[in-house]
């Protein structure tokens, strides 16, 4: 992810660009600031463009080497490029070849700023108000494109033949969801007759095997002997990293999902807890399939004798 936003200027008008440069030098939008890009033609916009789709914003002229030339190039970045993110505002010094309302009806813009009425103090709130714009039309995506990821994984979940192969599967898509440098399940399913099972998987960007597995049983029995942390029915904090619990129904199972590192963001704090609940659900299922698959086969061997 880029530390600064991409902000193109489209005008044939030198002073224009200088205007521009000077006006939004220390503009900041949560902490980022802004990098400047030239153009002085529509076609060196759609150009532009087309290299560098994360552009947030562009100042377009209207007039150039055309007097539709910037009211083409946002046609081509709306429509052909397919650019919807990018917030486009006109510029323009000749509002009779652009009308307002006009332009505002019959063109996918952000913003209309004519050149006769714009201060340095107006081209700077526009444009930060733009790029703001942007920041959450990105932010919405994400959430969606993660929501749409967690919904065929979880659906995959109950398609997979084994109960390891979904928890790797789970771990797989946690680690997806949250890139860290040491993920790790851990799961203990229990059956009516008392018998217990041990999960344990992990995965990490430690290229030493031994290492990463010593680290995932170390974090076992820290876990084990830290009572807050067994007792947590929420995700939450522990140790280095985030703790999200793995409670099957009807007591068939109970362990957790460990990410080493910084979780911060706020979409993964809430897709991971999200995850769990799904996860705990289809593997609940498999193991009630293999418990009815004993109870068949057990039913058939004493008809047999």
């Amino acid at each position: 992810m880029s530390s600064k936003y991409l902000i193109l200027v489209v005008d044939d008008e030198p002073d224009m660009h200088s205007l521009s440069r000077l006006s939004l030098k220390n503009l900041k939008y949560q902490g980022k600031g802004v990098e400047l890009a030239f153009a002085s033609s529509g076609q060196e916009a759609v150009a532009f463009m087309r290299e560098h789709p994360e552009t947030a914003v562009v100042l377009l002229d209207v007039v150039m080497e055309t007097s539709t030339a910037g009211l083409d190039a946002c046609q081509t970045i709306r429509t052909e490029i397919g650019n919807e993110f990018v917030r486009i505002l006109l510029r323009t010094g000749q509002p009779g070849a652009a009308p307002e309302k006009k332009v505002i009806d019959d063109y996918d813009i952000d913003g209309y700023l004519a050149k006769a009425e714009l201060t340095s103090n107006r081209l700077y709130t526009a444009v930060r108000t733009a790029i703001k714009a942007y920041q959450e039309l990105l932010e919405l995506q994400r959430h969606r494109e993660v929501l749409n990821f967690l919904h065929d994984s979880v659906t995959g979940l109950h398609l997979t033949e084994s109960l390891e192969a979904s928890l790797q599967q789970v771990l797989e898509t946690a680690v997806v969801v949250a890139p860290v440098d040491l993920a790790v399940l851990h799961l203990e399913t229990f059956e009516n007759s008392g018998y217990s099972q041990r999960y344990l998987l992990y995965t990490g960007t430690e290229p030493n095997e031994a290492e990463m597995s010593a680290a995932a049983q170390a974090l076992v029995s820290r876990v084990a002997d830290d009572p807050g942390a067994l007792a947590l029915k929420d995700a939450g904090y522990f140790a280095e990293g985030f703790l999200v619990p793995l409670v099957l129904n009807q007591e068939l199972g109970y362990g957790w999902l460990y990410l080493q590192g910084q979780i911060e963001d706020g979409l993964q704090l809430q897709a991971l807890p999200m995850l769990a609940a799904h996860a705990a659900n289809a593997l609940y299922a498999h193991l009630l399939r293999a418990s009815a698959r004993q109870d068949q086969t057990a039913f058939y061997a004493h008809v047999a004798v």
